[in-house]
């Protein structure tokens, strides 16, 4: 029975599927159906949290989970960032006054002087208004994830997450350092030959020695800020901090499909939880505010990012494939080379072709590369639900439709790891 890992993409959409899809797993995997649960994890944004579920391995932990994002509320995970609820309480204080002076100038007697009073007011409530757009544009970020922190820190069960059979990698993005200099990118040897590392990612996992090996209360703080820093979307939230350095955000902002993780660690198989999302396809839904507007720009360019990653990563084991036949093809020459009645000097010449094509071959870039078996999960439409107005319908139906996905996956689970 051969190992493998789960690659879990992030977005809001997909909480409710992964939830639903990993319940669907545990049970399968406890009625003896799922005949091998995975061995590896690698998650993306918001799914490292059902994935810190399913490798607690309790039936009971998933079933409270589920009943906590059916009643899930915004208050419950985020909240507005401390400094702009400073700001704005300040802005309404002064609004508060201006408004009351207004009433008071309309108790004058004189209607002249009530009307110069009244445009006296005119300018410091332009101030005002001035003042709030660039407070609103000042402050460090619009909402903070402060809650979330503290509901984790609370449902998680710790010693069963790092005590468990099944890896887990939860990654993100560090803005200093991740990107490309035009140099680095034509280096030489170059990046395509050889390989190549984007140093911009950081992670936490529950195997590490150097996430592991602290005191209990710093191991779990640590593992659960690393979570977070991995779903800190741009434009909505500020970056955080990893060991202290960086500014870590969403880990979308490179790659929803980080597959490289389960690679890296010698998986090759691998199933991809990714569904079908209406939030990444074509909408005949119009937005009526920026923040509908803005999540659906970071829809369709993970949609794209992950359409460049999956056919890469296809485009890669087709290529192989049809090395593997180049090679056995210049073997069965090499066979005939021998058995036929040539003079040396056009035997010499042919196998000096043949190590040069050999010679090339070696030197393509995906020549060290290894196939992939891949399994690419999908289901009916999930719900366009997003963290700024999702619902306790959508939440439902997408649990649900994420356990008839990861339910009808089992068979081809089995079949790929027999």
């Amino acid at each position: 029975m051969q190992e493998w890992a789960l690659c879990l993409p992030g977005t809001f959409p997909r909480l409710g599927p992964h939830a639903g899809a990993l319940h669907a797993f545990h049970d399968a995997a406890s009625q003896g159906l799922l005949e091998k649960e995975p061995s590896f994890i690698s998650t993306s944004s918001v799914s490292f949290i059902p994935a810190s579920i399913y490798v607690q391995g309790s039936e009971r932990e998933h079933v409270e989970f589920e009943e906590k994002l059916i009643n899930l509320r915004k208050r419950h995970f985020v909240s507005l960032h401390p400094d702009l609820k400073k700001r704005a309480f300040v802005d309404f204080l002064s609004i508060a006054g201006l408004l009351i002076a207004a009433h008071e100038t309309g108790k004058i007697k004189n209607r002249l002087i009530s009307r110069m009073a009244l445009l006296a007011l005119g300018f410091p409530a332009y101030k005002i208004a001035e003042k709030t757009v660039k407070d609103i544009f000042s402050v460090e970020s619009f909402l903070v994830y402060d809650n979330l922190r503290e509901l984790l820190l609370q449902t998680l069960k710790f010693d069963l997450i790092f005590k468990s059979s099944i890896k887990i990698e939860v990654p993100a993005v560090n803005l200093n350092t991740a990107g490309w200099t035009l140099d680095q990118i034509l280096s030489n040897p170059p990046l395509y030959l050889n390989g190549w590392r984007n140093r911009g990612w950081v992670s936490v996992t529950n195997f590490r020695p150097e996430d592991i090996n602290l005191e209990e209360e710093v191991r779990n703080a640590r593992y659960v800020e690393g979570g977070i820093n991995g779903l800190r979307v741009f434009g909505h939230f500020g970056p955080g901090k990893h060991d202290g350095k960086g500014q870590i955000v969403d880990t979308a902002a490179l790659s929803n499909l980080p597959i490289h993780f389960a690679v890296k660690e010698g998986y090759s198989n691998i199933v991809v939880l990714h569904y079908n999302s209406r939030a990444e396809g074509p909408l005949d839904r119009s937005f009526a505010n920026w923040v509908g507007l803005l999540s659906r720009c970071f829809d369709i360019t993970i949609s794209e990012n992950t359409r460049k990653t999956i056919l890469g990563h296809l485009r890669v084991n087709n290529d192989l494939e049809q090395l593997a036949k180049q090679r056995e093809d210049l073997k069965r020459i090499e066979e005939l080379l021998h058995a036929q009645k040539l003079d040396a000097e056009t035997q010499q010449a042919i196998s000096r072709h043949i190590q040069n094509i050999r010679q090339t071959m070696q030197n393509l870039s995906y020549a060290q590369k290894k196939i992939i078996k891949f399994i690419f999960v999908g289901s009916d439409p999930i719900p366009d639900a997003h963290f700024n107005d999702f619902t306790k319908d959508q939440m439902l139906e997408g649990i649900n439709k994420g356990w008839k996905a990861g339910w009808d996956t089992v068979p081809k689970i089995n079949k790929m790891i027999a």
